[in-house]
């Protein structure tokens, strides 16, 4: 099933991916997973350093 998700492309030097396998792997997961993860932890933790700076005005 085709899914509405918009994609993106990415590409790294083999020695990053190579790393990103490895980290995957620890976590049972494929690489485009893990990015998906850290891309969505990376987005909370930039929204909530910006309410933060919001609360501090």
């Amino acid at each position: 099933m085709a899914t509405k998700r918009p994609r993106t492309t990415i590409s790294f030097d083999p020695d990053e991916y190579v790393a990103l396998e490895k980290w995957a792997k620890s976590e049972f997961r494929s690489v485009p997973q893990l990015v998906s993860a850290i891309v969505k932890r990376a987005l909370l933790e930039k929204n909530q350093f910006e309410v933060e700076i919001q609360n501090q005005k």
